[in-house]
């Protein structure tokens, strides 16, 4: 199985799928909705938590964004996220590209490393970080985990101040995964509302207000 990257310069080259249950790529309607509204990622910072096949941070690197981050913690599927970057590298080495970070490790622990990094991000840097996040629909927890990371807490009731500056892009569906309504249970307030079918992607801007 395989997909094509929508739009930028990359454009129409094909990324290979992993078989495997856990994987579930963004659907292509859904990848051109989010991505026909957000166009334009000159210089952006876009990480994707659960990458999978990588189709949303290769995406956004396509389209211009400086430095994309691509977790995966299944050994398995990290193959072909790594042979897609290496493909996506060699075809397109004599254009003006940003660089692809990969790494194999939970989404919380992702984060906590990326915090010691983002907070020497200059401001305009900060505010342009996108956090793409779209864990499988039966690890409805590492929503939980990665949110807590992002707002962060000190020990007991007290919360910490806030340390990330950028957006927060949750992709799931009401059946299967988290209703878009569930969120503003966790304080989160949406910005943009993308949905296709039975599945949606959720924007929010931090720190919440």
């Amino acid at each position: 199985m395989s997909i094509k990257i929508l739009g930028g310069f990359a454009r129409g080259q094909v990324l290979a799928v992993p078989k495997s249950d856990t994987i579930r790529p963004t659907s292509v309607m859904l990848r051109r909705r989010i991505y026909d509204f957000f166009q334009d990622l000159d210089e952006y910072y876009f990480l994707d938590l659960c990458a999978g096949s990588g189709a949303m941070g290769f995406e956004a690197w396509s389209r211009g964004a400086a430095r994309v981050y691509l977790n995966e913690v299944s050994k398995h599927v990290l193959k072909t996220l790594e042979d897609n970057r290496e493909n996506l590298l060699i075809k397109n080495h004599h254009k003006k590209a940003g660089e692809i970070k990969i790494s194999n490790i939970s989404a919380e622990k992702f984060i906590r490393q990326f915090k010691s990094e983002y907070q020497k991000f200059d401001e305009k840097q900060k505010k342009q970080t996108i956090i793409f996040l779209d864990p499988p629909y039966s690890l409805k927890s590492i929503y939980f985990d990665v949110i807590k990371e992002l707002v962060g807490s000190d020990e007991g009731a007290n919360q910490a101040e806030p340390w990330y500056f950028g957006q927060l892009w949750l992709e799931s569906d009401p059946k299967k995964g988290i209703p878009s309504s569930a969120w503003s249970d966790y304080k989160l307030k949406p910005t943009k509302l993308f949905e296709q079918g039975e599945n949606y992607i959720f924007v929010t801007i931090f720190p919440q207000s």
